[in-house]
């Protein structure tokens, strides 16, 4: 929106493997980023012959505080009618005469963003934070362009120093950052940003998920196994969080519970590969061969991805 102002078993190996298959995505919530713009309004019906006016008369007056405003109107007008490449000469314009306002520079990255200029669009929205350190528009609008970018270290800072400007969603922002933070493998990180997030929403379904994950990649397979608990309580049709409850399970030698886990996917996402892996590896570990072979075989006439083939390939050994 357009601002107006060492030592493994071969089954642990297989967990290693597999764990690397997670998909890291929301189990029910943060469907999107609170606040988040999403493009300009519809456009305005009202012709920009005011607009046009209004830049005469403060040309005219040669009143350079005036003129910059009147530009940045405009430039608001037609990037709201369609036309963000004429929206960003005007910004250039309002610019020149106040180099100092972080709504242009803000509107002049959606502008560039719309055109799909990335660098000119990321160069502005900082140049307005560092104007404005609390604009927290330009924050949010900046992420956007940050994930496409896949830029974790910075969407780590910006979510946290959202969460100080934006207290009623500090929850979410903490979530994502702890999401960054384990897109970049910064496990401890991720885990502190995930205890913040609970810590003002103990029914984050997504934290608890994540923090699991955080939890079995550190080697705590007994305290992953609670925050899957917790997600499934709170989502019990999370198919992500039965199949790595049950990667913790294997990994802690409960192979049972980890079958029972497996199976649980299985009945949601019937041809869940990397269910049906873990499943047959289970079995394998609990010396039954023949429903690890009937897992193999439903697995032949699967597509695998280069991670899941070569487990595949470790347990037909």
């Amino acid at each position: 929106m357009i601002e107006r102002q060492t030592g493994v078993s071969w089954q642990q190996a297989v967990a290693k493997i597999m764990l690397a298959f997670v998909v890291i995505t929301p189990l029910a919530s943060c469907a999107s980023l609170p606040g988040l713009d999403s493009g300009p309004p519809p456009a305005p019906t009202s012709a920009l012959a005011p607009y046009d006016a209004a830049i005469a008369a403060a040309e005219a007056e040669n009143d350079d505080v005036l003129k910059a405003v009147r530009y940045y109107e405009r430039g608001n007008v037609l990037f709201d009618r369609g036309d963000p490449a004429m929206a960003i000469a005007d910004y250039d314009q309002a610019l020149i005469l106040d180099p100092t306002n972080a709504r242009v520079h803000n509107n002049r990255a959606l502008a560039h963003a719309a055109l799909g200029q990335v660098d000119q669009a990321l160069a502005d929205y900082t140049e307005a934070i560092r104007i404005d350190p609390n604009y927290t528009r330009a924050y949010k609008n900046r992420l956007v362009l940050l994930e496409q970018r896949g830029d974790w270290a910075t969407m780590a800072d910006d979510y946290a120093t959202l969460a100080m400007l934006d207290p009623k969603n500090a929850a979410d922002y903490y979530y994502r950052q702890g999401s960054a933070r384990y897109g970049l493998r910064d496990l401890a990180g991720a885990r502190q940003a995930f205890d913040a997030a609970l810590a003002r929403d103990p029914q984050h379904v997504d934290a608890f998920y994540e923090r699991g994950l955080v939890r079995f990649a550190e080697g705590q397979a007994t305290e992953a196994i609670a925050d899957f608990d917790a997600a499934l309580q709170l989502s019990p049709r999370a198919v992500n969080a039965y199949y790595a409850r049950g990667l913790a399970y294997s990994a802690s030698g409960d192979h049972t519970r980890a079958i029972n886990d497996f199976t649980r996917a299985l009945e949601l996402k019937p041809n869940d590969a990397a269910a049906l892996l873990g499943r047959a590896a289970a079995a394998q570990a609990l010396g039954d061969d023949a429903r690890a072979n009937a897992d193999l075989d439903r697995l032949a006439s699967l597509p695998l991805d280069d991670t899941l083939r070569l487990t595949y390939e470790l347990l037909q050994q």
